[in-house]
């Protein structure tokens, strides 16, 4: 085989591998991911052992957890035996069993097992590199290192003071620099030294150094992948990105370091057998013995024994968690259908005061629910980039934006600028935001060079204790301080945006058109329509991103909204728009919005856009959304780690708003903890029920969709975001250690890059402590989302057979899918059989569900 082709099959076989690892995205731009998406074409059972063996976690809570759930209430006996009759029908179904002087069903039998029966043994990680299973000193090693230029790397140039020849790529700058590292012994550095120029050879030395063959290859690499996912799946994101690395030169780097090491370590000898043991799994028939024992039963014959192993023997003990699980989801997801079963059509004709447009994401139910409340107004549920996939820049300059989703692409260039009149302003604003920003700059520069610091300290000492002292004293009285200095150096302006510049009125109008029939908009308009995007404004938080706008990339949605509200405004729009059926009337007005989820306040942008006709009626939405606000503010009070547990609504705010400002505060929003389910459908399944703030919800109207294209947008790009958060929640949940992000007290920030649990160590992948749990209580219940949709369901088996992704998703329980066509039909269970019945396990026939 040729050198070449040696390489190429390398290259190819790096690729393979790197399938079991997530995608990390920067701090600045932080985007939930499932951090087993590269698994999803696997069943989620058969994935979850999966990645036991990978990495060694269980991918569901302990059976302990799952008992105390039972004993509390959260799991009864109905969830577990409609569980185990979804599961196994006829063995549910078959007769009793005697044992000794009782009688008992299957169902009782699996049901005691899976309370009493000895727990399954954690897993264990099967895939071992050489180091792990000869000298884990070594691979302890291998790992420190491999962690300390990765951070070199990615670090540096955040931290101004960039790693020698970074310009070069990362392999070539280690390769440089790793021979240096006089904490190696001399033997060790002067084999470093040889390592070859290009990292495929490299990596292919250190491979035949090591002995792994080649059919082991790829097992091997995700061996070493898998030992530091977070850095491996930034590595895989910068790849992407051509930022001077990929996953070749981190292999080759950890590769290189453990066939150097391994081969100057006197306790290395090359494995002859991997290790193969695992903790003993009792059989069924010495748990059918076990149960006996608790029930004390006595005089139990040979034969009733046999016969209650062969039930145990259907439900292993190592699958026994997996039936907690569906258990434990579905009695939230049956609580939620009945909740949902007896909505009608919203009989109410009359045009509504004013209708708010909010992003789908759970945060939003809230405000959309207590705003609805206050009078004749209605809500819609879209995507928060409003389909208007952008690249944004302020009028202050500096880096653009991208604000969509990560699935796609900007398409257009869209830049602020100073509305008409307001020149003068806008130079004041630019001139006092780039004094702050400079000082600010200065100020960071300062500590980070040499010398500086120790002048800085000097100099501004005296003012930086006792304003130290006031931030964390008084953070709401510094908020404000700081809030009146910015609006009195830099106050704002009024600006435009140059949509019409910029985007072809036919791509106007296809935006407008895409966006409002997506949602079911397409008549009984108000006079005004709010379009509200949202952010979230908090101090000293890294995970700043993870609770903004994750269909804006990770950013506040504010920009978007004012896009397509201009867009929406546009009169040759509305008149592109009349020929495709939709009349927005004359008098219908669109205005931008950003909800602030952290203090649930709502500002409305571009207020000098509204023309005086609609004054009154905005200042009206102002004021109730005000109250809604105050209202959601007062609800969400109890559930905040040391919040107040019965605030009246002013206190409630002011609270919300001190944890926004407080740099000491490490709950400062649940963020989309809780998160369970994602409803398609019009406002009339959902209006008037309190759903906790659990569940995203889309606008959807069938009726307007008779091709099936807008709710096939729906279930393969919002949905699918949906479940990227849906997963990061629930492996952050169940696996900390591995997919989570640790406790913030001892949060390093690496660059913008991620955070280190402490000053080393792994990239942290997912969300921290903090966004999951206060300690003595779930903040998120761990559990596979369920979408409702309200659709025929002949359009949606279409939808599915023609996207691959909704096969996975669906076919492989990532995702749970529940539809009916109609109000007041019973809820089916979509399955790869076919249609049934949610409470029932038999088919549902087309015809069945037309006389319904």
């Amino acid at each position: 085989m040729s050198t070449d082709t040696r390489r190429a099959q390398l290259r190819s076989e790096v690729n393979l591998a790197a399938r079991v690892i997530p995608t990390h995205y920067p701090l600045e731009t932080f985007i939930a991911v499932n951090p087993l998406a590269g698994l999803e074409s696997m069943p989620f059972e058969q994935a979850v052992r999966r990645a036991g063996d990978l990495y060694g976690i269980a991918g569901l809570l302990d059976e302990t957890t799952y008992r105390d759930l039972y004993h509390g209430g959260r799991i009864n006996d109905a969830d577990l035996e409609s569980t185990l009759r979804l599961r196994y029908p006829t063995l549910v179904d078959g007769p009793a069993i005697r044992m000794g002087i009782h009688t008992v069903t299957p169902a009782e039998l699996l049901r005691a097992d899976l309370l009493n029966g000895t727990t399954a043994p954690k897993p264990w990680r099967r895939n071992k590199t050489r180091s792990e299973q000869t000298a884990p000193q070594v691979a302890e090693q291998v790992d420190a290192r491999a962690a300390q230029w990765c951070a070199a790397y990615f670090g540096s140039p955040g931290a101004g003071w960039p790693m020698p020849d970074h310009h070069k790529g990362f392999y070539p700058a280690w390769r440089a620099l790793a021979a240096g590292d006089y904490k190696l012994s001399r033997r060790v550095r002067a084999s470093l030294r040889a390592v070859p120029e290009r990292a495929d050879d490299a990596a292919l030395q250190a491979l035949h150094l090591l002995g792994v063959a080649e059919d082991d290859r790829i097992t091997y690499l995700q061996a070493h992948l898998t030992q530091l996912p977070g850095w491996a799946a930034h590595v895989r994101w910068s790849a992407e990105r051509l930022t001077g690395v990929d996953l070749l030169d981190y292999l080759a780097m950890r590769l290189t370091y453990e066939a150097v090491l391994l081969s100057h370590n006197s306790s290395f000898a090359p494995p002859e057998s991997v290790e193969t043991a695992r903790p003993r799994i009792p059989s069924a028939r010495e748990r059918a013995v076990a149960l006996a024992r608790t029930w004390g039963l006595d005089n139990i014959n040979d034969n009733e024994l046999s016969s209650a192993a062969r039930v145990l023997s259907a439900l292993p003990v190592t699958a026994r968690q997996m039936v907690w699980q569906q258990a434990y989801e579905a009695h939230y997801r049956d609580g939620l259908l009945r909740s949902l079963a007896d909505t009608r059509a919203n009989q109410d004709q009359r045009r509504p005061r004013a209708q708010l447009v909010c992003c789908i994401d759970t945060r939003s139910e809230g405000l959309r629910r207590h705003f609805e409340s206050l009078g004749q107004y209605e809500t819609l549920g879209f995507a928060g980039f409003f389909a208007v996939a952008i690249r944004f820049t302020s009028m202050l300059g500096g880096k653009s934006s991208d604000l969509c989703p990560v699935l796609i692409r900007p398409q257009h260039d869209v830049s602020e600028s100073p509305a008409p009149s307001a020149d003068a302003a806008a130079r004041r604003l630019r001139a006092g935001s780039m004094m702050m920003a400079g000082a600010e700059a200065a100020f960071q520069a300062a500590k980070q060079a040499l010398v500086a610091p120790f002048a800085l300290a000097e100099l501004s000492g005296w003012a930086a204790g006792p304003w130290a002292a006031a931030k964390t004293l008084s953070p709401r009285g510094t908020g404000t301080l700081r809030r009146r200095l910015r609006d009195r150096l830099a106050p704002p302006t009024p600006t435009v945006l140059s949509v019409n510049d910029t985007v072809e009125l036919t791509q106007r109008a296809l935006y407008a058109e895409v966006a409002l029939t997506t949602m079911g908009l397409t008549k009984g308009f108000a006079r005004l329509v709010v379009l509200c995007g949202h952010g979230s404004v908090t101090e000293n938080n890294p995970y700043q991103a993870a609770l903004d706008c994750g269909a804006c990339g990770g950013q506040a949605g504010g920009p978007n909204a004012r896009t397509a509200a201009a867009i929406l405004n546009d009169a040759e729009v509305r008149a592109q728009l009349r020929t495709q059926g939709i009349a927005i009337p004359d008098d219908t007005v669109f205005v931008a919005a950003q909800h602030d989820t952290a203090t649930d306040r709502v500002t409305i942008l571009d207020e000098h856009l509204v023309p005086g006709s609609h004054r009154s009626d905005m200042h009206r939405v102002i004021a109730d959304l005000g109250v809604a606000g105050t209202k959601l503010a007062a609800e969400r009070c109890p559930g905040l780690p040391g919040g107040p547990a019965t605030p009246r609504p002013g206190h409630a705010s002011r609270h919300v708003e001190n944890r926004s400002v407080d740099w000491a505060q490490v709950f400062p929003e649940w963020g989309l903890a809780g998160n369970a389910a994602f409803i398609v459908g019009p406002r009339s399944i959902t209006r008037g029920i309190d759903l906790h703030r659990r569940v995203f919800l889309h606008s959807y109207d069938a009726e307007v969709d008779a091709d099936g294209g807008a709710l096939e947008t729906i279930l393969t790009a919002p949905m699918v975001v949906a479940q990227w958060i849906n997963c990061q929640y629930y492996f952050s949940t169940v696996a900390p250690q591995m997919f989570g992000a640790g406790t913030k007290t001892i949060h390093n920030v690496v660059g913008g890059v991620g955070v280190l649990a402490g000053h080393g160590g792994d990239l942290q992948l997912g969300l921290p402590r903090q966004s999951l749990t206060d300690g003595e209580s779930f903040g998120h219940q761990a559990m596979r989302l369920l979408t409702v949709v309200q659709a025929p369901l002949e359009r949606i088996d279409m939808l599915v057979d023609r996207n691959p992704i909704l096969q996975h998703l669906f076919g492989n329980d990532w995702v749970c899918l529940a539809a009916r066509e109609r109000p007041g039909q019973d809820w089916q269970r979509w399955t790869r059989s076919g249609w049934r019945s949610w409470d029932e396990t038999a088919p549902v026939t087309t015809t069945q569900l037309t006389r319904r």
